[in-house]
């Protein structure tokens, strides 16, 4: 169920805010596209993982810029002025692995952000058609951590699945720039995201996710990390 927790945040949000549908000057907002994510701990466990195999494997990816998607309520203040809330998914991972005629090894690293929280954009530019604003965002970070190793030797599999969480706050800003039709925007946005993450410990317990050579310090899933993408902007009520 806890790993379900940020779903639940965004309903009671959007329950919060649904009255004010009917007021004048509500909108959505919907973005996506790619981020990059410092992921320093991630990268030092998975070096970490590949040395413990009994034969040479390789890393074939290591948490690129993935896929990074966002909706939001918002509502215009003043004339330049926009503010709202919504929710904001991001992925990446890593992968581990080792092939030859008699088995294989795989390890695979999968992590999800799911970020709850509130935006202030701030028009520093307008022309009839075209709008470039500033934009920041406060939210509280969500993080799930699946680690997965398998191993095969002659058809005989031995699987081991571990998941664990962690929460904390991040803030963002960064620049977009819209094209206006009626009720209608589209454009892009670019920005830069400052992660805290929180200690990662199992979905399961409390066990804390530890580097393994240094039982005292806690690992963490950093997603501080330059984001550019696509947004559309749509007015409920113009």
């Amino acid at each position: 169920m806890k790993r379900y927790l940020s779903y639940i945040y965004l309903g009671l949000f959007l329950t919060l805010l649904l009255p004010g549908l009917r007021a004048q000057n509500m909108g959505i907002t919907v973005s996506g596209g790619l981020a990059s994510q410092s992921m320093d701990d991630m990268k030092y466990l998975q070096e970490y993982i590949l040395g413990t195999y009994p034969v040479e494997g390789k890393i074939t990816s290591s948490f690129p810029p993935f896929a990074t998607a966002s909706i939001n309520l918002m509502k215009q203040g003043f004339a330049y002025l926009h503010f709202g809330g919504g929710y904001t998914y991001s992925t990446t991972g890593g992968k581990s692995s080792y092939a030859d005629p008699t088995g294989s090894i795989i390890t695979e690293m999968d992590l999800s952000s799911h970020r709850l929280g509130a935006f202030l954009t701030y028009t520093i530019w307008e022309r009839e058609r075209i709008d470039i604003a500033l934009n920041g965002r406060v939210d509280l970070n969500l993080t799930t951590v699946e680690i997965s190793s398998g191993v095969n030797v002659l058809g005989l599999i031995n699987r081991i699945y571990n998941q664990y969480r962690s929460l904390g706050p991040s803030v963002s800003g960064g620049l977009e720039c819209m094209y206006k039709f009626e009720n209608l925007a589209v454009g892009i946005l670019g920005g830069y995201l400052v992660d805290i993450p929180g200690d990662l410990s199992k979905t399961d317990g409390d066990d804390l996710l530890t580097d393994p050579n240094d039982s005292e310090r806690v690992l963490t899933a950093n997603w501080t990390g330059w984001h550019v993408g696509i947004k559309t902007r749509f007015w409920l009520n113009y």
